[in-house]
């Protein structure tokens, strides 16, 4: 196996075209497998589809430009559009046999070379040999869902090399509408059933910021939406999600610091399950409740745990020195207090005689139920 092949030079050395064009396609090769292995393809910059609103006879139509910009395609190769270029209703019409006014149609943009002779010079013997390669494109149009196969194409392996062209390697630049009547366009695009433009990305496990600062935008420049990670003098680190009007300060709507504090403005949806823990047995008049294990006194002081209790008297009857074995039992208390202590109270009235009876402390059963607020 042979590793990529870098054109060295030397002193004296007589240069041939061979030696040129090597030196042209290692570097060509690099750019190409740089963008297909670091990078998504797709449009980087501008290739918008702009629609000018015309009349014909009182009915409307737009024409329609390909606004400047560049793109990526599958195979590495860069495509740059320097200045607006007319899209032809003609040229939709030779390859769409019979169009509709209801469907979207994508637009295509794809790169192809076109060998330039080079100027004659006084003097110079003339050649047909191309002196250059022009970097060009064409633009084309699909049937409605054409691009389906276009957008979910993966780039070309590193096999591959340069790769070998074919009439698949295209860039979705938009959708347009055709006016039948007219024999015009009616609209463009920028999506058709769900589908959108694909633009540029970055191939990356991991990014990494230069100066403690991080930030992700939906758009470049203008109203937006941000998320951001950034670290603080202090030595924290915030993260931030919400609306950005150019470079001023994002307007957070979402936040989590460096300890895991979450502070929000919209509602949790579905709200999180808070942590239950409980605590149950049986306890007698003035004695205080546990807690629940894993919840602590600061946890329910600060608020941040709330105790919910259900008691229940335990009707025991007493001895027969405090009342006698027919009274039957009135419960009078069975709470907690703000101590958590048990105030559980039985009355013992005489089957016999209604105003003989003996108030008792008692025991109770209990349930203790701390929750998260």
């Amino acid at each position: 196996m042979t590793g990529l092949l870098r054109p060295a030079f030397s002193e004296g050395q007589i240069l041939g075209a061979n030696d040129l064009n090597a030196h042209v396609t290692y570097d060509r090769l690099g750019a190409a497998l740089h963008e297909r292995t670091e990078h998504l393809w797709g449009v980087a910059a501008g290739l918008a589809l702009a629609a000018t609103q015309k009349a014909s006879s009182g009915d409307r139509f737009v024409a329609v430009q390909l606004l400047p910009g560049r793109a990526v395609d599958r195979l590495g190769r860069v495509i740059v559009v320097t200045e607006a270029v007319d899209v032809e209703p003609a040229l939709f019409t030779d390859q769409i046999a019979v169009p509709n006014g209801t469907d979207r149609y994508p637009v295509y943009i794809q790169a192809i070379e076109r060998p330039r002779s080079a100027t004659a010079r006084p003097g110079a013997c003339s050649t047909a040999q191309p002196a250059q390669i022009e970097e060009s494109f064409q633009l084309s149009f699909g049937a409605p869902g054409s691009e389906i196969s276009i957008l979910d194409q993966d780039a070309a392996p590193v096999a591959d090399g340069f790769g070998t062209p074919t009439s698949s390697d295209k860039v979705v630049v938009g959708w347009v509408r055709w006016n039948q009547q007219l024999a015009q366009f009616a609209s463009v695009e920028t999506s058709s059933e769900g589908r959108r433009v694909r633009y540029v990305g970055v191939v990356a496990s991991e990014v990494v910021a230069q100066d403690g600062r991080f930030g992700v935008r939906t758009r470049p420049g203008g109203a937006r939406f941000a998320l951001t990670v950034a670290e603080d003098t202090a030595g924290g680190c915030e993260l931030q999600f919400g609306k950005q009007d150019g470079n001023n300060p994002v307007s957070a709507v979402f936040t989590v610091d460096a300890k895991g504090n979450i502070t929000h403005t919209g509602t949790l949806s579905p709200l999180p399950a808070a942590q239950v823990n409980a605590e149950s047995g049986v306890a007698f008049n003035g004695i205080r409740l546990p807690l629940p294990s894993g919840i602590t006194e600061d946890q329910v002081s600060q608020g941040k745990v709330r105790i919910h209790s259900v008691l229940s008297a335990v009707p025991v009857p007493p001895r027969g020195d405090l009342a006698s074995a027919t009274s039957f039992p009135l419960v009078l208390q069975c709470a907690l207090d703000e101590d958590r202590r048990v105030r559980c109270q039985i009355r013992w009235i005489s089957s016999f005689n209604p105003l003989d009876f003996v108030d008792l402390p008692a025991a109770c059963t209990y349930l203790l139920v701390a929750s998260g607020k």
